[in-house]
């Protein structure tokens, strides 16, 4: 399992959400759990995906108010923000 997941980057923008997302996926990442496909507002008001590699996961979150969120451990929150030119939550 993975360390404590309490950072996170927030109110990132729908389009460098997706590309960080597809970008880790090519990488190696899986999804292991998401928000149901079936769901009405999937996509529109709501989405979430687990991603895992190793012995570590990450939590995307996205709503329509507030875009992408992305949390997991400390490591690779900071590759991903230095990455992406993004700013790191703790």
């Amino acid at each position: 399992m993975m360390d404590q997941k309490n950072f996170t980057i927030e109110d990132i923008e729908t389009e460098l959400g997706n590309t960080i997302f597809h970008t880790l996926k090519s990488e190696g990442w899986k999804v292991i759990a998401q928000y149901s496909p079936l769901a009405f507002d999937k996509g529109i008001d709501y989405d979430s995906y687990t991603l895992q590699k190793d012995q570590e996961e990450l939590y995307f979150q996205w709503t329509n108010w507030f875009e992408w969120s992305i949390s997991g451990s400390e490591r690779v929150m900071t590759e991903i923000a230095t990455r992406f030119s993004l700013t790191l939550k703790h």
